[in-house]
């Protein structure tokens, strides 16, 4: 029935091939509806360097939605001004200001 509904109902890049759904990760490992492990060597390209279910990310991730989940780009909030001073401070001579992006394509 699932793989029925992904058919039907999710369009995918790659039609032809059974998708395996995913139930939860962690640590570097995803894990299927079956309990079967997968090592998840592509997460750290995108957003889950650090592993999936680290309890600090997660609490910080619902502390920060219980606030606000998104702003348009004319708006700025504390976590992004707190994180801009922290690079900032790594980064060498007066490269200082920091520009965020959503993804790879807009750097």
């Amino acid at each position: 029935v699932i793989q029925k509904q992904i058919t039907d109902n999710v369009f995918h890049r790659v039609l032809r091939q059974k998708w395996e759904q995913i139930s939860y990760g962690q640590g570097i490992y995803l894990f299927n509806t079956k309990e079967q492990r997968y090592l998840d060597a592509c997460a750290g390209v995108h957003v889950v360097s650090i592993g999936h279910g680290v309890q600090e990310i997660v609490d910080t991730m619902a502390e920060q939605a219980a606030k606000v989940c998104f702003t348009y780009g004319r708006f700025i909030t504390q976590p992004q001004i707190d994180l801009a001073r922290q690079i900032a401070t790594l980064t060498p001579g007066d490269l200082n200001r920091v520009f965020f992006v959503s993804g790879g394509s807009e750097a």
